[in-house]
């Protein structure tokens, strides 16, 4: 059938918009930006990250979801707050957070920044090791004696408090506050080998693993037991800004360290070789393989425990208001799946 011109022109304007319209939305699909800066810590918890950045996962999963040419850049920047600063200041993209460092960060953020987890990175477990044969539970230190933590708020010092809680009751989880000493892992753990000055430690790996193997100390417990729960300890999180400008780039960040978890899990020799590769450490590569093999249940995106950190927290004065759901504080597509 032969058009009429007023046909003809109609159906070039139809053609036109059309074109017009798919232009548009290649590029809108394409307006994320160019570079994503991830700032993490070193030590154990961060391993996903450092598997993805050297297998390239953060590139695939960005090219599988229509960002091919997007870069990744991962610092290792030293302490939590400086990690804090840096994602408030928009110097970087993404920081490794603690899950209570998340909670807090959330609290204050709501209504402006936005500060949320994108994703889980490990539910690490803790033990907490003695170098004096007396004592057999907390209610045997004595004043004056001394626990090493990382930091007074720090997921260490947290579950202390927790288990004074459960042991003494509610109102005590304060109770053996003034024990605490601050310490970074490696000098805890050898001023407790040495017995320099302190008599607990709680520790994660890879410090615990060197500990379990040291006859001259004493693990009383690991916390996932003494408390009945796992609780996740390491995150990635991000701003509402910019999960909300780059949704691709986002989920190819959770995409990328969901297939890290299941290489370091289905790899441990070569996930601990990665790991060695990245920052010092005592352990030699069999010894590093050994402990990775023994928990491959740790690793995994979807949180646990936040609720009854959430609890914890809101019972003790340090959020304002309790959690209603432990989504409130993770972004898609992670708040999307399990977790508690």
């Amino acid at each position: 059938m032969t058009r009429t011109p007023r046909l003809k022109a109609r159906f070039h304007a139809l053609a036109m918009g059309a074109l017009l319209s798919c232009a548009f939305t290649t590029t809108t699909a394409h307006a994320e930006q160019s570079k994503v800066t991830i700032a993490i810590q070193y030590g154990y918890a961060y391993l996903p990250v450092t598997v993805a950045e050297k297998q390239g996962l953060f590139r695939k999963h960005a090219s599988a979801l229509g960002e091919p040419d997007a870069a990744f850049e991962i610092k290792r920047i030293s302490g939590a707050a400086a990690i804090n600063d840096a994602l408030i200041s928009s110097n970087v993209d993404i920081g490794g957070y603690g899950l209570y460092g998340t909670l807090t960060a959330w609290q204050k953020t709501r209504n402006n920044l936005d500060i949320r987890a994108l994703c889980a990175l490990v539910a690490g477990d803790n033990g907490f090791y003695v170098n004096d044969p007396a004592i057999k539970s907390i209610a045997d230190f004595k004043p004056g004696d001394k626990i090493a933590v990382t930091a007074p708020n720090g997921q260490q010092a947290v579950l202390l408090q927790m288990l004074a809680e459960q042991q003494f009751g509610e109102g005590n989880a304060h109770r053996m506050d003034n024990l605490m000493v601050a310490l970074p892992h490696p000098d805890a753990l050898a001023s407790l080998v040495n017995k320099a000055g302190i008599k607990g430690y709680i520790g994660p790996n890879p410090y615990s693993y060197i500990l379990d193997h040291d006859p001259s100390v004493t693990k009383l417990f690991d916390f996932s037991k003494a408390l009945n729960m796992r609780m996740t300890s390491g995150v990635l999180a991000s701003t509402g800004k910019f999960v909300k400008g780059n949704p691709h780039l986002a989920k190819a960040v959770v995409d990328a360290i969901a297939e890290a978890d299941e290489f370091i899990r289905n790899n441990p020799r070569q996930a601990a070789q990665l790991y060695l590769d990245s920052e010092p450490s005592k352990l030699t590569l069999e010894q590093t393989e050994d402990m990775l093999s023994q928990v491959t249940g740790e690793w995994g995106v979807q949180p646990q425990g936040v609720m009854h950190l959430a609890e914890f927290m809101a019972r003790t004065g340090a959020l304002k208001e309790p959690l209603t759901d432990w989504k409130q504080v993770f972004f898609d597509p992670v708040a999307q799946g399990e977790g508690n």
